[in-house]
């Protein structure tokens, strides 16, 4: 079973090592073959074969003035993929926050210097710390480029890219309507070509279900209390992977025409340092409109005061909710309203030892849902769309075998029991408890949807493991309360 790291990094490196090798190298910008402008770091291979250039800038890069640059340059959460031409090793930039515009790609010799770049070490301190490898005077300058050109880049937490990031926020709050961003690429853009896609799906969910009927009950299958549905959790992995699995959550949606209010908690992938993100947006799909409920969103909003809609952006290419957004229109047409909240990761959490009930933010967000529900009554459903376990070299893990197939689903399933009582506290400790070393991506989205909807016990509809080439794999699973 992979193990968890001991603290949150910066720097995503999928499928690398934790740290740089002793032998990573700094290149700095304008590099070459001249020993004064490739420099090893303290402790590195000092005999190892100059290289050239290992930084690709994007083109219209600006020059700063002295006073632009950052003194101590911190860089922003980013995904840092390695590829490589067949001649080079190279990093592609990958932001999750979607600032960036396209994908630059940096030299895989840049890797030593980044790590670096943690807000503590100064301009004087990153250059004494090359010095130390070279007497050359141009340091200082070389230095003070390469941080300049990153800051270009917006690649590092300073006033330039705070400006822009206000900017995308500030253009992106007024907009109604949220286009469907994965329409064409996960799930058909064409109307008819995604009902059938939706329908084959849903037909294979209904023979899970014939299947199941007709099967012995175990304590995670038994029958629900009778009453009305109160939660779902459905996956968000790709439609094309997980879509029946999907549908099998939806079958339990009833065909009453009465409408409904579906409180849909989904994975904010892109969140960073805050809990929540809420937007009181309409979520456009091929079939069709899903309105957002407003009123309801505003009267969230109000409690929570700037922390709504600070990460709103990150709406923008999520596909946790959008997913769930999908399977609503097919499943109920114009019937349905959906509340969208992203919820961000419990790991700042688990690192100071605390639980969701710790977090100020996090329960002003419990009782601001659970207050507006009370405030405009009407039906109300509680959706978690999550997934489960992430291994594999994918992320960052080493190849997977069956010995670690059998432990990740043995840690599903105490998960997924806890859930399934309906008690949020029982599912945080079940994760806690192994440091959430899986990865369990919908971790806080489902405390969320239990916290509010305070079901009962659940049932669990379906469970599966969907498989890549390299070994990696997802962990999905559709329960009903």
């Amino acid at each position: 079973m992979p193990k968890s790291e001991d603290a949150p990094r910066r720097l995503i490196v999928p499928g690398s090592e934790p740290e740089a090798t002793q032998g990573s190298r700094i290149v700095l910008p304008g590099g070459g073959a001249d020993p004064a402008r490739e420099l090893p770091l303290e402790g590195a291979d000092k005999h190892a074969g100059a290289t050239t250039s290992r930084i690709i800038l994007p083109p219209g890069v600006m020059k700063h003035t002295d006073q632009d640059v950052p003194e101590y340059p911190r860089l922003r959460p980013l995904i840092l993929m390695p590829i490589s031409d067949g001649q080079r090793e190279m990093l592609l930039v990958q932001d999750p926050l979607g600032v960036i515009a396209g994908q630059p790609v940096l030299g895989m010799d840049s890797l030593a210097l980044l790590q670096l770049f943690d807000g503590t070490n100064s301009l004087t301190d990153l250059t004494a710390a090359l010095m130390r490898e070279s007497k050359d005077l141009r340091v200082a300058n070389m230095v003070r480029d390469f941080v300049a050109k990153l800051d270009d880049m917006l690649m590092l937490e300073s006033p330039r890219f705070e400006q822009v990031y206000q900017e995308l926020r500030d253009a992106y709050h007024p907009l109604e309507i949220r286009p469907a961003a994965f329409a064409g690429q996960s799930y058909p853009a064409d109307p008819t070509e995604l009902r059938a896609f939706l329908d084959a799906q849903f037909a294979t969910a209904e023979g899970w279900r014939a299947e199941a009927a007709t099967a012995p009950l175990d304590a995670a299958a038994t029958a629900a209390p009778a009453g009305v549905l109160r939660g779902l959790m459905a996956p968000h992995l790709d439609p094309r992977r997980a879509g029946p699995a999907m549908a099998r959550a939806f079958l339990e949606l009833d065909a009453s025409p009465e409408p409904l209010r579906v409180v849909v908690f989904g994975t904010g992938h892109s969140l960073v340092g805050d809990f929540v993100a809420l937007t009181r947006k309409h979520f456009e799909t091929p079939l069709g409109r899903v309105d957002c409920d407003t009123r309801f969103v505003d009267a969230v909003a109000e409690r929570l005061g700037d922390a709504a809609y600070r990460s709103e952006l990150a709406h923008r290419d999520e596909h946790s909710i959008e997913f769930q957004a999908v399977y609503l229109r097919h499943r109920l047409g114009d019937r349905v309203k959906i509340v969208p909240i992203l919820c961000g990761g419990f790991h700042t959490l688990l690192d100071a030892q605390q639980t969701p009930r710790d977090s100020k933010e996090f329960e002003a967000l419990i009782e601001a849902v659970r207050a507006a529900e009370q405030q405009f009554g009407g039906r109300t459903l509680y959706l978690a769309g999550v997934d489960l376990s992430h291994v594999g070299p994918r992320f960052g893990d080493p190849p997977v075998d069956e010995t670690a197939h059998t432990e990740i689903e043995a840690i599903d399933r105490e998960a997924i029991e806890a859930a399934r009582t309906g008690d949020a506290d029982a599912w945080f400790q079940a994760i806690a408890s192994h440091d959430d070393a899986t990865r369990i991506c919908g971790f806080a989205p489902t405390y969320a949807m239990l916290r509010c909807a305070s079901p009962g016990a659940g049932r669990l509809l379906h469970y599966e493991r969907s498989d890549e080439k390299d070994t990696s794999f997802v962990t999905i699973a559709s329960m009903a309360w």
